[in-house]
């Protein structure tokens, strides 16, 4: 059976306040200011894993989204592409990036695999990937780019000739036999069906073996409930920290499912939960790792003096 990874994001400078595990402000998303002075408290949002939201962040990714492949310091992310890459252990192998956005990850994948496929549902980001990686498609012939914009798209689950199930009817791009798929903030939707098809379609990806690997990055529920409380107890817009208003929202229908707001609807999740969702779609949770990152992406909208002295206040 094939192993998943799940990654989430931790910073280790809140271990001394008693939270340690905890997430920056949406996870996959960088929040500027602008955004929550242009958009009321408790407004409606985008969903989180929508088409429309992407293909309207395509416009401003590089400024408004975390980029996992930038600030991966402590190298979790890396260490764990490497025992992908070791695990498959054969000359030619496949990673598949599902939800590639603008190919972040495309170089990194491209080092240990021989062969790399993207798949994403916006065409503007595949657009921006291809502009961004010209480069690298152009040298390494062996890197493809796909369209996949129903990942999401509802299962018949049938059995094929050999007897096993399968996701019918078949997307683009999914039934690859990958060697690793990653997936990396893309199980963000706030719609429980939505994420467990994309999470059956990347289950197909894989090659049939315990030798393949589905490595997920999801946002904490853990994590964002520990920052939006110290956020609260430093005083909300008053601490110094800046005003992010979402922090503030109390909505218990949506937070008793983790569903929190941080510009978009986004859905968290706790390690049981992420577990159970991969479980759901026959696959192994093999574990459960975070990934360190700077406090300037929890509150970016003060200095990293302030931040300091709020925090060890």
């Amino acid at each position: 059976m094939p192993a998943v990874g799940l990654l989430t994001c931790s910073d280790t400078s809140l271990e001394h306040l008693g939270l340690g595990y905890v997430t920056l402000l949406g996870s996959a998303r960088r929040a500027p200011s602008c955004f929550f002075e242009s958009i009321p408290a408790g407004a409606g949002r985008p969903d989180a894993g929508s088409l429309s939201y992407w293909q309207k962040e395509s416009e401003s990714y590089d400024h408004d989204i975390f980029q996992s492949n930038k600030h991966d310091d402590a190298g979790v992310i890396r260490k764990e592409l490497d025992m992908a890459a070791r695990l498959a252990g054969k000359s030619k192998t496949l990673a598949v990036d599902a939800g590639c956005g603008p190919g972040k990850w495309l170089k990194d994948l491209a080092s240990r695999f021989s062969h790399v496929i993207g798949v994403d549902q916006s065409p503007k980001l595949l657009n921006k990937a291809r502009k961004d990686n010209r480069g690298l498609l152009k040298s390494n012939r062996n890197i493809k780019l796909r369209s996949a914009a129903d990942l999401a798209r509802p299962c018949q689950h049938k059995k094929g000739p050999d007897g096993k199930e399968f996701c019918s009817p078949s997307v683009t791009g999914t039934r690859e036999a990958a060697d690793l798929v990653i997936s990396f903030n893309v199980l963000l939707s706030p719609d429980k069906k939505h994420r467990a098809n994309i999470l059956r379609r990347e289950a197909e990806m894989l090659r049939p073996s315990p030798k393949s690997t589905l490595l997920l990055l999801v946002p904490s529920a853990e994590s964002y409930l520990g920052v939006r409380e110290l956020y609260r107890e430093k005083g909300g817009a008053e601490s110094g920290l800046g005003s992010y208003d979402d922090y503030l929202v109390h909505n218990p229908q949506d937070e008793a499912k983790h569903v929190f707001l941080t510009y978009a609807r986004t859905q968290y999740y706790t390690k049981e939960e992420a577990c159970h969702a991969v479980e759901a779609a026959g696959l192994k949770c093999e574990k459960v790792l975070t990934v360190p990152y700077d406090w300037k992406f929890v509150f970016p909208e003060t200095s990293e003096y302030a931040r300091r002295q709020v925090l060890e206040d």
